[in-house]
């Protein structure tokens, strides 16, 4: 089974209790609650009125319901997300609140955004880089942010000691299990990959670099143990077109 379809299989498979699940694994790993640490991503990112919002992965909606709290006039936020399932329960989350004309959804891969070249002032991404190829996803966000756009990123990071090939191989063997008793088996092998896509603070700066991104903000978050390195939280702007 390709990876892609393992992560979307996954999240199609506990879509119905995300953001229970998050908060649980949040907390275990990190000492963070779900609501926390989006707030973490949310009040980093600078957002003025009447911009066009780009949420990528954006699940149940959770980082759109909390930007729109602000109250930021005349804001817009397109959530994209390639899982159905998880779309579908970030509708019921907004179901009968006044937010239609604040919110569209589109089901799409972040990989080939369905974008034109600078349709958005800001992109955000919380908990989903991992799950992504790193170089092909920030040329998307770069592609489709308009000129001094900017992009703000939180997930969790890791360090040259689990860069390691055989500290690798332990988080993944470890990472399957724990996944495989606690949720499932799709879900298992899901996270397994996500552990190659992981980057350390040095690693996110050369790969934001190479994809063309300035000013570039990289903070290491608090962890509730010193063995598991620290999520981070990444903001960076692009200035013009190439």
């Amino acid at each position: 089974m390709k990876e892609k379809q393992v992560v979307q299989e996954a999240f199609t498979e506990f879509s119905s209790h995300y953001e229970e699940t998050v908060n649980s694994e949040l907390n275990t790993f990190w000492g963070w609650s779900y609501q926390s640490f989006v707030d973490q991503l949310v009040n980093r990112t600078e957002i003025l009125e009447n911009q066009k919002i780009l949420d990528i992965a954006t699940g149940t909606l959770v980082i759109p319901r909390k930007i729109l709290k602000k109250k930021i006039p005349g804001v817009h936020i397109t959530g994209l997300d390639f899982t159905e399932s998880m779309l579908r329960q970030g509708k019921k989350k907004i179901s009968g609140l006044d937010l239609t004309n604040s919110i569209s959804l589109t089901c799409a891969d972040a990989m080939a955004i369905p974008f034109e070249k600078g349709t958005f002032d800001v992109v955000v991404m919380g908990l989903a880089s991992h799950h992504m190829d790193i170089p092909l996803m920030l040329s998307e966000m770069r592609r489709v942010l308009k000129p001094v756009g900017l992009l703000s990123i939180i997930d969790a990071g890791t360090s040259p000691l689990w860069e390691l090939a055989v500290v690798k191989f332990l988080m993944r063997v470890s990472a399957f299990f724990y996944f495989a008793i606690k949720e499932n088996f799709t879900r298992a092998l899901a996270e397994v990959g996500a552990i190659t896509n992981l980057r350390t603070p040095e690693g996110w700066q050369m790969e934001l670099e190479s994809a063309g991104f300035l000013d570039i903000e990289i903070i290491q978050l608090s962890s509730k143990y010193r063995w598991i390195p620290a999520p981070l939280s990444i903001k960076c702007k692009i200035y013009q077109e190439e």
